[in-house]
């Protein structure tokens, strides 16, 4: 068998598909996106987390659909049966710059958050460059070992929010909220329109991830995913919530990291204090479950795209553009928001949205249906097959040749 049989065509549950997604959405998003939507919808902004959360599981939606025509490739698989060869093609070099430019946002986030809050003396290429070492090694074990990860951090990771948000109790004012709905409903439904690109729209990766659940986990996805849109839309209004009832709206929006800013306020009769680390803890093993899973599908795309027989020869190479593009994609602080609030959302949601949308009106007009394995073709396990044949039918020839010289010749 393929050295790298179990690694580019492992299996994994269902179960496990959700919670890559539920750490996918609270990746860079759980510590930087209450902040944006504060400043926005002010002390509405949890109204804004709660209209947002239906667009959770409807964009998903497009996604199942799309998988259920094609259970077994990718989106840069079937998007060649649906719009041919060239056309298929092209819309997968667009998710690659697409990916492309995701990691390296997700990096820089990573970064400027530690360099910003806990290693503010670290120059940040190095932050990235020992990062993208870890990112390199998890994308190179691949999606199940990412999987078993992944279910270790989100239990963990729950378990620091359940213990974070209980020791804010004390603390909790709802007269932060006050007034309710000041200018309508116009407030938080501006408030949305950050939510819906990031991370909403990011969603996309999970169309490289589908082919992947075991077949016969497949009847389970649709609820499993239902119950992770559901757990993103609770946490992430309940962060937000805490957010404006701890902090206030005018502390909350000019805070560049309000959830970690949040956490140092904790102090229960100077026994539990300073664990501000613990949300940063967190927040990292999260960021590094959106960023192994961006650079995994970024490679896994290209690789299905040139139709190479494994992805594993792109990974380095593409930290070595990921690292340099971390940092120039940001100038300063002042153009990160001013990229995040305008460009992004219109950027993910045309990637996210719009053309898995289209992928799948196309496919329904023309009837494409497509049932084939898109997994990735075993070509070193062929060559082994035919090298050892090779081997085998070599020595047998010279053992005969042997055999002959030895025998007397007939009188």
């Amino acid at each position: 068998m393929s050295k790298y049989a179990g690694i580019n065509n492992a299996e994994i549950t269902s179960g496990q598909a959700a919670k890559l997604l539920f750490l996918f959405a609270l990746g860079s998003a759980a510590l930087i996106l209450p902040t944006a939507v504060t400043s926005i919808a002010r002390q509405d902004g949890w109204i804004s987390m709660l209209l947002a959360g239906p667009f959770n599981y409807f964009i998903l939606i497009i996604y199942l659909a799309l998988a259920e025509r094609f259970p077994n490739l990718s989106l840069a698989q079937y998007s060649e049966k649906v719009l041919g060869v060239w056309g298929g093609k092209l819309l997968t070099l667009l998710y690659i710059f697409f990916f492309l430019l995701l990691s390296a946002l997700v990096l820089r986030n990573i970064s400027d958050f530690l360099n910003l809050s806990v290693l503010p003396l670290t120059p940040e290429w190095f932050i990235d460059v020992t990062f993208m070492i870890v990112i390199i090694y998890g994308v190179l074990l691949g999606i199940e070992t990412i999987a078993r990860t992944g279910e270790i951090l989100f239990g963990w990771g729950m378990f620091v929010i359940v213990i974070v948000l209980f020791s804010l109790f004390n603390q909790f004012d709802l007269h932060n909220f006050e007034p309710f709905l000041f200018n309508g409903w116009q407030q938080p439904i501006k408030g949305m329109y950050p939510i819906l690109g990031f991370p909403i729209a990011e969603f996309v990766f999970i169309t490289a991830i589908f082919p992947l659940v075991k077949k016969q986990d497949r009847k389970k996805l649709r609820r499993s995913l239902k119950l992770s849109a559901g757990a993103i839309t609770f946490v992430s209004t309940l962060i937000t919530v805490f957010l404006v009832g701890v902090m206030g709206v005018s502390e909350a929006s000019r805070s560049p990291f309000a959830v970690y800013d949040m956490a140092k306020n904790i102090n229960i009769e100077e026994i539990l204090v300073r664990v501000e680390i613990l949300v940063a803890m967190v927040w990292i093993g999260t960021v590094f479950m959106k960023l192994v899973l961006c650079v995994y599908v970024l490679a896994v795309l290209t690789a299905q795209m040139l139709k190479l027989s494994t992805y594993r020869p792109l990974v380095v190479p593409y930290s070595f553009i990921i690292v340099p593009l971390a940092l120039m994609v940001y100038r300063n602080a002042a153009h990160t928001q001013v990229f995040a609030m305008g460009v992004w959302t219109i950027y993910s949601l045309f990637h996210g949205f719009f053309l898995p949308l289209v992928v799948l009106v196309i496919a329904v007009i023309r009837g494409k249906k497509d049932t084939s394995d898109g997994s990735f073709p075993p070509v070193r396990e062929n060559e082994d097959t035919e090298l050892k044949e090779q081997n085998s039918s070599k020595n047998g020839s010279d053992k005969a040749d042997n055999q002959s010289d030895k025998e007397p010749a007939p009188a």
